[in-house]
Parts: C-alpha cells; structure tokens; sequence
C-alpha cells in the first residue's frame, strides 16, 4: 500500500468535502460532493474492497448525485432571513453542525489510517477467508456474508429502500407525471442509443456474477437504475413511460421483495432456517460455474429488482411537477 499516495487522497477527500459545505451555490456543492465520493471509491478499491468500490461509485457519486439535481431543478433560491450574518465567515454562521462535522472528520481519517497498516486478521475475518467457499459455495466473500451469514440483515437493508420508495411517492403523490417526447439532441439520442446494450450487459454480469466476482444485487441493480434515468433524461420522460411503465416499476420492486421472502420461506420448509443456503433445497453446485452457491443467485436478482426498480422509482417521482391545463410546453 502506497502511503504518499494514500495521504493525497486523503487530502483532497477532505478538501471536496470542505468545499461542498462551505460553497454557497449548491449545484457546485452537488459536483464537489459527487468528486468526494469517486476518490473515496478509490481508497476502497486501493484497500481491496471492491464491492464497497462499486457501490460508493454507483450509488454516491452517480444516483445520489443524480437525485440531488433532480431536487436542485425543482427549487427556487429565496432572499435569506432577515438579521442573518451575511458578512460573517461561513464556519461562524453554523458553528454547531462545523464542529459535529469536524469530530466525524477524525473518527473517519482516523480509522482510514488504521486499515492502511498491515494488520492480522482477527477469528471472524480468517473464519470467513478460509471456509467461505466450503459453507457456501461461493467464491465473493463479501457476497456470502450479505447473502448467507447474515442474509436476514440484508433483508432489512431491501426494506429500507421499499420504505424510502414509499415515503417519496407519499410525499410527491400530488399532480401528474410529466408527459415530455422532448429529450436532448439527436446525437445525444444515438450515442445513449448504442451505448444502451454494453450498460444493459455490465448490469447484468454485475447481478448474475455476484456470488463469484465484486458485485452483485445492489451494485447490478443499481446500475439498471441508471440506464432507466438515463433513457429518461436523454429521450424524455414519455418515452421512458411508455416502455417501463411506474406500475411496472412498482410490479418488479414488490416482486424483489416477494422472491426474497419466499426464499427464505423455503429454507423453514426444508428444516434449514429462514434463508438457510446450502441446508436448504438450494444444492452447492460446481464451484466458479454460474449456478453454484446454492440461493445466492436467486438472493442477487430479487435484491438486483428490488434496488432497480426502487431507485429508478424514486427518480421518476422526483421529477413529477404538475402539467399544464392544455398539456403543452413553453418555448
């Protein structure tokens, strides 16, 4: 591990970081913030965690940045409060939440320094790196500890999205869904046109692969996610309605959930447990094929659908406005 090179990305995470709070336009902030979140996918990656890697980078620096521009579009700026410190430093106008932010810095700087040493791995960890393959099946570790050891915990982490999708919608559930066959221009349409198959394609290797390379079902689905914003932002929201409709949406995230539980569910009837893996009626198979890790696969594309069709939900309700009487657009 490269320590100088460890030290200057610790030194710009901690200066995007700085710069998207301080900065008072907050569409540069959103930039700033998204730049935060690639170099710390970065450090996970330098620390050979690269599905936390994919994650970070999918999830905080692509959709999370994508919804916070969504937001961003449907604000308006107001003058500020009357008897604020405009001429204040900016670290003076909100001392409480600088120096909450500034004990977080520590705790978080402070434990990135203690992974970049050479460490021995404690009980649980060398548990997991030496008989991961023999009691699951699979060849990710980090897949067989969301998806077996503690899969009833990732069952939780699936609930928090649906809850997330149902607030939003219960939030914004005033008004119509813009109808626009406007989108960006035609070159844009034809490069997002053939670039469409090679993003389907990782998607899918991301979801199906899970259980023997870095990915599976919240990275896979996730990157679906972005292929439904994406066809909506570059070709309009009524064409991407008119192929993936919302109840479809609703369909595929409710049916995440379902698959889930109903795996689970045949863990008790084989006399497993809920979610038991290889104790179930799901068998080991041949180890590095496809089919291998007894319910990892299924367990990837229920959570792939769950995370898919959620985030791309939440996106789609966040840019609802309510249409003009006579369905037209201003120039």
């Amino acid at each position: 591990m490269s320590e100088p090179l460890l030290a200057f990305l610790y030194f710009f995470i901690l200066l995007t970081a700085v710069v998207a709070v301080l900065l008072d336009d907050l569409l540069s902030s959103f930039i700033s913030l998204s730049v935060t979140g690639v170099l710390m996918a970065t450090v996970f990656a330098l620390f050979r965690a690269p599905d936390v890697a994919l994650t970070q980078a999918i999830i905080n620096s692509g959709l999370v940045t994508s919804l916070f521009l969504v937001a961003y579009s449907q604000t308006q700026r107001t003058p500020s409060p009357a008897g604020e410190c405009r001429e204040c430093p900016l670290w003076l106008r909100w001392p409480g939440a600088a120096l909450v932010c500034s004990l977080f810095a520590v705790v978080l700087f402070r434990g990135l320094y203690f992974l970049s040493g050479d460490r021995i791995p404690g009980s649980t960890s060398a548990h997991y790196l030496s008989q991961t393959l023999e009691e699951t099946g699979a060849l990710n570790v980090v897949a067989a500890i969301l998806l077996d050891y503690r899969a009833f915990d990732t069952l939780g982490e699936t609930t928090v999205i649906f809850t997330a999708v149902f607030g939003i919608s219960l939030l914004l559930s005033g008004g119509k869904y813009v109808h626009s066959g406007h989108g960006l221009s035609f070159i844009v349409k034809r490069g997002m046109a053939l670039l469409t198959p090679f993003i389907l394609l990782y998607a899918a290797s991301i979801l199906f692969l899970g259980h023997l390379t870095p990915g599976g079902g919240f990275q896979g689905g996730s990157v679906f996610a972005t292929v439904a914003i994406l066809i909506c932002v570059v070709y309009g929201t009524n064409f991407e309605a008119a192929r993936i409709s919302p109840k479809s949406k609703e369909t595929f995230e409710a049916g995440g959930a379902m698959l889930f539980v109903f795996i689970g569910l045949l863990g008790i009837a084989w006399g497993g447990g809920f979610l038991a893996n290889l104790s179930g009626p799901f068998p080991a198979g041949t180890p590095g094929s496809l089919f291998s890790g007894g319910n990892m696969l299924l367990l990837n594309l229920a959570v792939g659908m769950k995370v898919g069709a959620g985030l791309s939900s939440i996106f789609y309700t966040m840019i609802k406005i309510l249409e003009l009487e006579d369905d037209s657009w201003p120039s």
